[in-house]
């Protein structure tokens, strides 16, 4: 019986922002290149039946902050499911969306919406947008990694006690004051980086890949996939990173 790998892609038809979408076929294509079925299973807000625990990755790409409340509201109900989830399985939150699972985000119109909680994080509405390359290193199921892509920066996230996915190297990361990028939480990574993160970073995805067949107790797949044009595309990139000027505040750890 081929074996199969189950992916939750979390609210599509309303969070669909700057073609995130190639997060899941860079994990559909993984998976499928060491042998697995895939199975992608949208999650809308008339989904009856959503239990994280049936999913072995989870996906909910960046949206616009209108469509947070109905959604925070879907969710309440699978807020405890969700924390356990994130302990051991895999899951990304890309870009805006990343907020509605902190306690509380301030818009720039004055108002507030009341996020999950499931994380220690305050978000702040920006006035105005920033857009630029973003290039950190992290560590994720135990292995060093750089990773780059890009950001467009639509708020600032205040971590508070959360440990930061990443520490930049170049970009404008969680306020553009620190070297802070994103937040890690258990298995589940919430990040500004879009590019989509998975397709410019197959390591990334390939360690996501490695930590669903420990879960389901796999033998590990032995055959290496080539990331040699990646790598000189990582490359090039920081190559015309080093030479750019940013008008960030210096960076600096809190």
């Amino acid at each position: 019986m081929t074996q199969l790998i189950k992916i939750g892609w979390l609210f599509p038809n309303m969070f669909n922002l700057h073609g995130d979408r190639g997060n899941i076929l860079a994990i559909k294509a993984e998976a499928q290149r060491r042998g697995y079925a895939v199975e992608i299973e949208q999650i809308n807000l008339d989904s009856e039946a959503f239990n994280p625990m049936d999913f072995d990755f989870l996906f909910c790409p960046p949206g616009e902050m209108e469509h947070f409340k109905p959604v925070v509201e879907f969710l309440e109900h699978h807020k405890d499911e969700l924390i356990a989830y994130i302990e051991e399985h895999p899951m990304l939150v890309t870009g805006t969306t990343v907020s509605l699972f902190g306690k509380l985000i301030h818009r720039d119109d004055n108002s507030t919406i009341e996020g999950l909680g499931i994380l220690s994080l305050e978000t702040t509405e920006n006035h105005s947008v920033y857009g630029d390359d973003i290039y950190y290193s992290c560590q994720y199921n135990g292995k060093e990694m750089e990773i780059i892509g890009s950001q467009i920066q639509m708020m600032d996230l205040e971590i508070n006690e959360e440990s930061p996915f990443g520490r930049l190297k170049y970009g404008y990361g969680n306020t553009g004051k620190t070297k802070y990028e994103g937040a890690i939480s258990g298995k589940g990574i919430f990040t500004n980086t879009l590019g989509p993160i998975l397709v410019c970073n197959p390591w990334l995805t390939e360690e996501i890949i490695n930590l669903i067949e420990v879960n389901k107790g796999w033998t590990a797949f032995e055959a290496h996939r080539d990331n040699s044009l990646e790598l000189m595309s990582l490359k090039t990139k920081t190559a015309l990173i080093e030479k750019k000027e940013t008008r960030l505040v210096k960076l600096s750890e809190r």
